[in-house]
């Protein structure tokens, strides 16, 4: 699923299709200029304002192989001033456009779907303000991540967790998902999430809590009828790591089983209903969790497939929402003027991608560096 196209004329295409903010007279710096400039420098770990111009200024030369920069590198107030001022609406569809770009998905790929506050995009005085008394939120970032390609295919920003709801939908639009396997935490679990899924060919497994009283109640219900029957479909997976013993014991019920006030028929697709009892065992201390989650889907597979993509989903969180905390200090960022936080979330995911997609078995921190170090590791990064 590797593009012909040269990876870095696509990037600079997308970038053409964000249109730049400023009035005429202010266009000193081309944005695409700038853009370009923003990119490499995280692309090589340089996330400050500041940092940004020094890496722009010792790799002029560099730049100007791909963008004439006839007047320079701006400043770093000009590069803030700018992605700040860029329509995050459209910058997100811009990178959704170019991450998906000749991708074509396989029959059964695994797309998580959740979201990640920006925890440095309002101060801690804030988020404890009422909005009322001019108090903001963090903003709310929703993330589509496909495991299989090691990919962030979309970013949508939202106000809030909550609005997850309503942002999902959207996103989904944005995607091709056909006979892809669509899996959310519990905050997406929504009838009008699960029509849109199955109405563009995908499939779904949703996690179930009190947001959902009834069906929750029901799968508890169901499950707890099925005790006795040694012949469920079943299965135990048990794993030591990390000083913790884990056991994820997974059963699965066709949804005909769950009690007729459970609503079934206002779910679409829905075929499956399955329960996960996990126990964890700290091997240090002795200390036992428990804990029991509910799922529904689409999907009519057994329990160990179903076992094997639910704890899939969590690669959302260990291998995406980690690296841009741990690697790109995504949580530290104090970038919180107009739309900058948003703007440079999504270049950060620029950034990731291009280098998740840099085969060689390094870290990403590692392959940061070379990219700050050498140019050929750097254009080999942008697929130049």
């Amino acid at each position: 699923m590797e593009s012909t196209q040269n990876r870095l004329y696509s990037l600079l295409e997308a970038f053409r299709s964000v249109e730049d903010p400023r009035i005429d007279r202010s266009k000193l710096y081309p944005l695409i200029e700038i853009l370009f400039l923003t990119t490499s420098a995280v692309l090589s770990g340089f996330e400050e304002w500041d940092e940004i111009v020094d890496f722009g200024e010792e790799k002029f030369d560099w730049l100007r192989k791909y963008l004439s920069y006839e007047n320079g590198i701006p400043s770093h107030d000009t590069v803030n001033r700018v992605i700040s001022m860029i329509d995050y609406r459209v910058f997100e569809e811009c990178f959704i456009n170019w991450a998906t770009m000749d991708i074509e998905l396989p029959q059964g790929t695994v797309i998580s779907i959740d979201g990640k506050k920006l925890r440095g995009s309002a101060t801690k005085k804030e988020q404890q303000t009422p909005h009322a008394q001019g108090g903001k939120s963090a903003i709310h970032v929703v993330h589509a991540w496909c495991h299989e390609l090691q990919l962030c295919l979309a970013q949508y920003k939202t106000e809030t967790k909550s609005n997850e709801i309503t942002a999902i939908p959207v996103m989904l639009d944005f995607l091709e998902i056909s006979g892809c396997i669509i899996t959310l935490d519990a905050m997406g679990c929504q009838k009008t999430i699960a029509e849109k899924i199955v109405d563009k060919g995908g499939d779904y497994i949703m996690g179930l809590k009190d947001n959902q009283e009834a069906l929750s109640l029901a799968a508890f219900t169901a499950f707890s009828e099925q005790k006795e029957q040694v012949n469920a479909d079943k299965e135990l997976w048990e794993v030591k790591n990390h000083g913790r013993k884990e056991s994820r014991l997974c059963r699965v019920l066709p949804a005909e089983r769950l009690p007729s006030w459970g609503q079934v028929p206002d779910w679409k697709g829905l075929k499956s209903v399955v329960e996960i009892q996990s126990q964890r065992t700290v091997l240090s201390t002795g200390v036992i969790e428990n804990e029991t989650r509910y799922y529904i889907s689409s999907l009519t597979v057994d329990a160990p497939a179903f076992n094997r993509l639910i704890r899939s989903h969590w690669n959302v969180e260990n291998q995406l929402h980690w690296s841009l905390d741990v690697i790109f200090g995504e949580d530290q960022s104090r970038k919180r003027i107009r739309n900058a936080a948003q703007n440079f979330s999504t270049i950060r995911k620029m950034a990731l991608n291009l280098l998740k997609a840099q085969t060689e078995k390094i870290s990403i921190n590692r392959k940061r560096n070379k990219c700050a170090l050498s140019d050929q590791y750097r254009e080999k990064t942008l697929r130049i």
